[in-house]
C-alpha cells in the first residue's frame, strides 16, 4: 500500500467519481480505477460502489476512508512540526470552544500566539459541547473546551476548572437574599438554549432534583444574546458567571443555593498527538485560565 493509493480514495470520496478524482489529480480515469483495484485487492474488501449519482464508499470503505484522514493529518502535522524544528514560522492549529466560554478565553490566547508564534494559522470552532466532542472524535479539530461530563470512548479529558451557574435576572427584579432558591428564579420564567444544550441539560437537571419544573418563555440559540433578552426584561436565566459580560447593564446576579457547579474540560483524541502548533495552543488556553479565574476565586481542576 502507498501513500498514493490512499489520495486517491479521498479523492474519489471528496469529488463524488472516478471522473471529478481524475480532474483533481490530474490523471487519467484509468489510473485511478487501477489504483482503487490495487487497494482493494491488497486489503481484500470492496470500498466502493459506483451509481448514477457518483461512487459511495461501503462500509469497509468508511473504515478505510477514516484512517486515511487521519494519516493525511499526521503526514501535514509531521511537517509543520519539521518546520517548527528548523525555525520556519509555519504552522496550523485547530480549536474548539463552547460559547460560555469563548468571550474570555478565545482574544487572549489569540494575543499571545499572535505575539509568541506568529507564523501559526489558529481555526477557532465555536460550538456546543456535543458537536465539538464529534469533531474532535473525527479528527476534524484537534482539541476543544467543552462541559463535563465527557463519555466519548476516542477522548481524553482534562479537567480546567470549575465555575458557578447563577441567577441573571432584571435589575428590578425582587428576589430572597442570596443564595436564592430555585424556585424563586423559575417564578420568573427562564431564557435558556434549546433542550439539547448542556446548560439546559444542567438547568433542568438540577430542577429535577428538587421536583420543579422549569417554565421556559425563551428559547434562543447563542449564549450571548441571554443576557441581552434578560435586560430587556424578557425573563430570568441561569448562566455561568463567567460567560456574562461585565459591561451588561440592566441585569444583576445571584448565587442559587444548591446549584451544582459547571465543569468544564479540555479534550483530545486518544490516539492523535498534537502538532507543535496546537501544543502551542494547548499551553495557552491553560495560562489563560490559570491567569485569568485562578485569583478570582474560580476553582480550578487539579492536573
Amino acid at each position: 500500500m502507498e501513500l498514493r493509493h490512499l489520495d486517491t480514495l479521498l479523492a474519489i470520496d471528496e469529488e463524488g467519481s472516478f471522473t471529478g478524482a481524475a480532474d483533481a489529480l490530474s490523471t487519467a480515469q484509468s489510473n485511478v480505477s487501477e489504483q482503487v483495484r490495487q487497494l482493494e485487492a491488497e486489503l481484500g474488501a470492496s470500498l466502493l460502489v459506483r451509481s448514477r449519482r457518483g461512487a459511495l464508499p461501503t462500509e469497509c470503505g468508511d473504515v478505510v476512508l477514516d484512517r486515511a484522514r487521519r494519516i493525511r493529518r499526521e503526514i501535514e502535522a509531521m511537517r509543520v512540526d519539521l518546520a517548527a524544528v528548523l525555525g520556519l514560522e509555519v504552522g496550523q492549529a485547530s480549536f474548539g470552544i463552547v460559547g460560555t466560554a469563548s468571550r474570555w478565553v478565545v482574544p487572549p490566547v489569540v494575543a499571545e500566539l499572535r505575539a509568541r508564534a506568529p507564523g501559526i494559522r489558529l481555526r477557532v470552532q465555536e460550538a456546543a459541547s456535543e458537536r465539538l466532542v464529534s469533531e474532535v472524535a473525527d479528527g476534524d479539530l484537534a482539541q476543544a473546551v467543552v462541559t463535563e461530563p465527557v463519555t466519548h470512548p476516542r477522548l481524553r479529558a482534562e479537567p480546567l476548572l470549575e465555575e458557578a451557574l447563577v441567577a441573571v435576572v432584571p435589575a428590578g427584579a425582587v428576589l430572597p437574599e442570596p443564595p436564592v432558591p430555585l424556585g424563586a428564579v423559575l417564578e420568573l420564567g427562564l431564557v435558556l438554549p434549546p433542550t439539547e444544550n448542556p446548560l439546559r441539560h444542567e438547568v433542568e437537571a438540577a430542577a429535577a432534583q428538587q421536583g420543579l419544573s422549569v417554565p421556559v418563555v425563551v428559547e434562543v440559540e447563542g449564549i450571548r444574546l441571554i443576557a441581552d433578552l434578560v435586560a430587556a426584561g424578557a425573563g430570568a436565566s441561569i448562566l455561568p458567571e463567567t460567560a456574562l459580560p461585565p459591561e451588561l447593564h440592566g441585569v444583576r446576579t445571584a448565587a442559587i443555593a444548591g446549584m451544582p457547579p459547571r465543569r468544564l474540560a479540555l479534550v483530545v483524541a486518544r490516539d492523535t498527538r498534537l502538532s507543535l502548533a496546537d501544543l502551542a495552543v494547548r499551553e495557552s488556553v491553560l495560562g489563560v485560565v490559570a491567569d485569568q479565574w485562578a485569583p478570582s476565586g474560580l476553582t480550578m481542576a487539579r492536573r
